[in-house]
């Protein structure tokens, strides 16, 4: 049985050129390609740019109001939790598709601070406030599971989470470029 590389193995020594998206080792995929994980819309996921955009990506919450009142110490925690997502995504016991449960606790809270949530996602809220917070949730709200019903539609909001932060990540990006390319004002020179 032969022992799979690992993303964070040093590579072999190579040859200068190589072609774009191939590894230098005789045409093999290259680390970022070896584990075939694909994001949202079927794109490959760059682990390292993943794990930038856990650092400084933003935080996706509902508008309702209530945003100034997120716990500060949810939000300092937001960015290790990110990080501890990628690995898990890296090592394939998490989907690159969605945001982590931290997030989605988060994008929540301001809802249900505006308005009463619904018996769905009540349960989804306490689910994730349980996951999140673990032995700090009194045993009374603590919820360890939830049916295939209310994990799908849990997914599906991890997954809107994530897809609205990409597209914050490329419009910032967008921005960035546009900025930088600065047109720039030529002087014809006065003949009379």
């Amino acid at each position: 049985m032969t022992e799979q590389k690992k993303m964070w193995d040093l590579p072999e020594p190579e040859p200068a050129r190589h072609r774009r998206g191939q590894s230098p080792r005789r045409g093999k995929p290259g680390p970022a390609t070896d584990s075939g994980d694909t994001g949202g819309d079927n794109v490959r996921v760059d682990p390292i740019a993943e794990m930038v955009g856990a650092l400084v990506d933003p935080l996706i919450v509902f508008p309702s109001g209530w945003e100034e009142t997120l716990p500060e110490e949810l939000r300092k925690r937001l960015p290790l939790d990110r990080l501890l997502h990628n690995m898990m995504c890296n090592q394939g016991k998490a989907r690159w598709d969605e945001a982590c449960d931290l997030e989605a606790l988060l994008y929540m809270y301001p809802l249900c601070m505006a308005r009463p949530l619904g018996e769905k996602w009540t349960r989804i809220y306490l689910y994730l406030g349980t996951r999140v917070m673990g032995k700090k949730i009194p045993d009374d709200i603590r919820r360890d599971s939830l049916d295939q019903y209310d994990m799908e539609a849990l997914r599906d909001l991890k997954q809107w989470i994530q897809k609205k932060k990409l597209q914050a990540r490329r419009d910032r990006r967008r921005g960035q470029k546009a900025e930088a390319v600065v047109p720039v004002e030529m002087d014809q020179p006065k003949m009379f």
